[in-house]
């Protein structure tokens, strides 16, 4: 039996906090919008699906080999926008305006390491982003899109010393995410 797994950085309180604010905003748009669970709210930097559980220390391993050249950073998020476009949108997400080339290299290091594990591989590239909510029913007119869109908050640090492995378990009423290991940066 494996272990559904991702890899993260984590938000600051005042990023938790922003989405808290933002969701509250969309509240009423509970049923065509899936928010995540502000304490939820991570920045995924690789998933890696169902993996068998022989395989996880040696996942451990590489993930350790993965970030240990990386320094503690800071990514800064800022904007708003959505997945794949407005037309169709699936996902909502804060951007990231500082921080997006380390973000991309822990990815790339990442994805390197465990190319050759029995993990999700990626084809798409990296894109920087913290996912606050999924939509269901994007054909039920998202009126508050727009103001999604276009809200304005100012810049928010979000200091990162350590990258975690997580497991996620799909419950009915939302994923449960469990650290499974801490790697820190130096």
């Amino acid at each position: 039996m494996g272990k559904r797994l991702f890899i993260a950085a984590d938000v600051s309180d005042e990023t938790r906090a922003l989405i808290r604010a933002i969701q509250s905003e969309l509240h009423f748009y509970k049923g065509s919008i899936r928010f995540v669970i502000p304490q939820n709210v991570h920045l995924t930097l690789k998933f890696l699906g169902d993996v068998p559980e022989e395989a996880i220390p040696e996942i451990e391993k590489r993930i350790a080999i993965s970030v240990s050249g990386f320094q503690k950073f800071n990514y800064i998020c800022r904007g708003t926008g959505v997945f794949p476009n407005v037309r169709k949108p699936r996902v909502l997400w804060l951007g990231i305006v500082k921080g997006n080339n380390i973000l991309k290299q822990l990815s790339n290091s990442l994805q390197q390491q465990l190319k050759d594990m029995p993990v999700q591989q990626d084809d798409k590239e990296f894109r920087s982003h913290v996912t606050i909510g999924r939509i269901k029913n994007y054909r039920e007119h998202l009126v508050k899109l727009d103001e999604f869109l276009r809200y304005n908050y100012g810049e928010i640090n979000n200091p990162v010393s350590e990258i975690v492995l997580y497991e996620s378990m799909l419950l009915p009423k939302g994923p449960i995410y469990t650290s499974l290991k801490k790697f820190k940066l130096q």
